[in-house]
């Protein structure tokens, strides 16, 4: 997403990109609880009387795929949408800290993942006080390899290399679960903590950002305009 407002001002600048972000995932849980309720009141419906005219094969099959197949898909689609909105928005930060403190180097210039290399940005270039041996840390890594799993390996933990992150995650986080058959299980409830983790992340970091450019600010009435409250 791009920056919202940037006059200068980096500390009104870091907020309204906090303020983006917040709303995207806003977005997503309303999606998520609309759809969420959606496939449960179908479901109830087509297991009782009010199903009429439908034979007997096609009303299994409807079924089986709304108690099933639809929240799965619904649920693991939610995830990746969430480690989309992580990923450009770590950028909009990094880009941000970039251009107000006039760094030569991005943070693309690092090796790794992305989130190694918004770690060593953090570290080396900001002297940022995020805590990356936190429990937030290391959940935001979590659901970073879920998304992968998901993505690259059919959300099977069998044969992913991140197996043992995904199964710390699991642990620490049980909205998730993993099957007999390794695979992963993402509970609704799982949707909505997944979004609040990621949430936190940005609050914390934007703080981390405040802290550096501690500009005091009273949005003026064209700022309040630019922001899409």
């Amino acid at each position: 997403m791009e920056e919202i407002h940037e006059v200068g001002r980096p500390n009104l600048t870091f907020f309204g990109n906090n303020v983006g972000t917040a709303m995207l995932l806003d977005e997503i849980k309303v999606y998520l609880d609309e759809v969420h309720n959606f496939i449960r009141v179908t479901n109830i419906n087509l297991n009782s009387n009010k199903i009429n005219g439908l034979d007997v094969e096609t009303l299994e099959t409807l079924q089986y795929h709304f108690e099933h197949t639809q929240g799965e898909i619904l649920r693991k689609s939610i995830v990746i949408s969430i480690i989309i909105i992580l990923e450009s928005e770590i950028a909009v930060y990094c880009d941000t800290f970039k251009r107000f403190k006039n760094i030569a180097v991005s943070f693309k210039d690092f090796r790794g993942d992305l989130l190694d290399r918004f770690k060593l940005f953090s570290i080396k270039l900001l002297s940022s006080d995020f805590d990356f041996q936190s429990s937030l840390w290391q959940n935001i890594v979590g659901l970073y390899e879920i998304r992968n799993s998901l993505v690259h390996n059919s959300g099977s933990v069998s044969g992913f290399g991140k197996r043992k992150t995904i199964e710390n995650f699991v642990k620490r986080n049980n909205s998730f679960s993993l099957d007999d058959n390794d695979q992963i299980i993402i509970t609704h409830q799982g949707c909505l903590d997944s979004i609040q983790i990621v949430e936190k992340f940005f609050d914390e970091i934007t703080e981390f950002a405040f802290r550096v450019f501690p500009e005091k600010f009273q949005p003026s009435p064209q700022d309040l305009e630019d922001f899409p409250f």
